[in-house]
């Protein structure tokens, strides 16, 4: 019943009972002291009715008012099961830990919107710290992201206990050291961990204590991201064995295809070049045959490394399979470029690798190829595993050689 339903009916029994007590002046003034039964005994049944009606009424705004109360915890619990279907939504195509972070404190912040100066964090480990990637919040207006890289160190006692997977309820934020956040918050520290795996943790704070419907809505959420997060790790391992190669770490085949691909449309469009280097080594097979395949496997890894450090950040090593690498150039002025990293090759293959106190020596035979606007990727390697086997029959020990300079 609306405010104005109640007032309506209160002002009816008043005006009932105002009526009542006209007409008993009014008969009084007319009958005789026997005449006053009729009367009052109407009125004392008519006062009757109206107590049962004050009463009745009472008892309603009583039932409305708790009615009204359950009504709004229902709407208010409905709010928050609509905000984790929709964060859980996003959370099923989120594409990698930095959305999910993001998804994760902006479910928290929703749920915190209707307690003041809330704050949600997500801390993820880095080595022996935690950092802060992802901040929303009631006090920092949703955009603030002055926390955002900010490292914090909590004490072992409370990294163990995080570790565990239990949620904690702790006193002051000070206990945790996330720096500026006032220290004289209370917090929930919400731990992100799957199958043993630990992600991280979500922090809850407000000026106020959050209740215990908001806290199973916020370990809820919890759940929520901590699978999200052991989905997106386990697809970006599944993603880095299908295009890395297990014993090297460098790209296979397969990523070298995609990124030369990128390097070639990219290329195309700023009138650079892309050169591939294709290198094999020589005189492996012996390795191999003498002092095992565990030998051969760590002169492997010990190329792989010396090639990296050859190349720019944004250039890519690769090995195909056995003793055969290559690399991807990216854009490059001319044809000189690359021939001066085929030169920085074969000199770094060739300093000598101590294995298992042997010390091997390696060197390397080197093709070059170098992009125009019409080639294609199995078109560079084919040229640079042409100028490869050129270099191969100078017989030297280390050489190089470019595609189409008959050298």
């Amino acid at each position: 019943m609306s405010v104005n339903g109640r007032l309506f009916t209160w002002v009816s029994l008043v005006a009932v009972g105002g009526i009542d007590s006209l007409l008993l002046a009014h008969w009084g003034d007319r009958h005789g002291v026997r005449g006053w039964v009729v009367p009052v005994a109407a009125l004392v049944l008519n006062g009757l009715v109206l107590a049962r009606q004050a009463v009745s009424l009472r008892v309603h705004e009583k039932t409305l008012r708790r009615l009204d109360g359950t009504l709004a915890a229902l709407r208010k619990s409905m709010v928050r099961d609509q905000i984790l279907a929709d964060i859980g939504t996003g959370l099923l195509t989120a594409a990698d830990t930095t959305a999910v972070h993001e998804l994760a404190v902006e479910g928290a912040a929703a749920l915190l919107a209707d307690t003041s100066d809330a704050l949600a964090v997500v801390l993820a480990p880095d080595v022996d710290e935690l950092v802060v990637t992802a901040a929303a919040g009631t006090e920092l207006d949703g955009t603030d992201t002055g926390l955002v890289g900010r490292r914090v160190a909590p004490p072992a006692g409370l990294r163990t206990l995080m570790q565990s997977g239990e949620v904690l309820g702790i006193g002051s934020i000070a206990e945790l050291g996330v720096p500026g956040i006032d220290s004289t918050r209370s917090a929930l520290i919400l731990p992100l961990v799957v199958n043993g795996r630990f992600f991280g943790v979500i922090v809850a704070t407000s000026e106020r204590s959050l209740h215990a419907e908001l806290r199973r809505a916020l370990e809820t959420l919890r759940t929520q991201v901590a699978l999200a997060l052991d989905g997106a790790a386990l697809t970006a391992e599944l993603t880095r064995r299908a295009l890395h190669d297990p014993l090297t770490g460098l790209g296979n085949r397969a990523l070298i295809g995609e990124r030369m691909v990128q390097a070639l449309a990219r290329a195309r469009r700023t009138g650079s070049r892309v050169g591939v280097l294709l290198i094999d080594l020589n005189g492996f097979k012996p390795i191999n045959d003498t002092l095992g395949h565990e030998a051969g496997d760590e002169l492997l890894r010990a190329v792989a490394g010396r090639l990296t450090h050859c190349v720019r950040l944004e250039d890519t090593v690769g090995r195909l399979g056995g003793d055969e690498f290559v690399v991807v150039l990216e854009d490059l002025p001319d044809l000189a470029a690359a021939a001066r990293v085929a030169e920085r090759v074969v000199e770094a293959v060739a300093k000598p690798i101590v294995v298992d106190g042997h010390e091997l020596p390696a060197s390397a035979s080197v093709g070059v190829a170098i992009s125009n606007d019409a080639s294609l990727p199995d078109e560079l390697l084919r040229q640079a595993d042409s100028a490869m086997y050129t270099a191969k029959k100078t017989r030297k020990t280390g050489a190089f050689a470019i595609w189409g300079s008959g050298v």
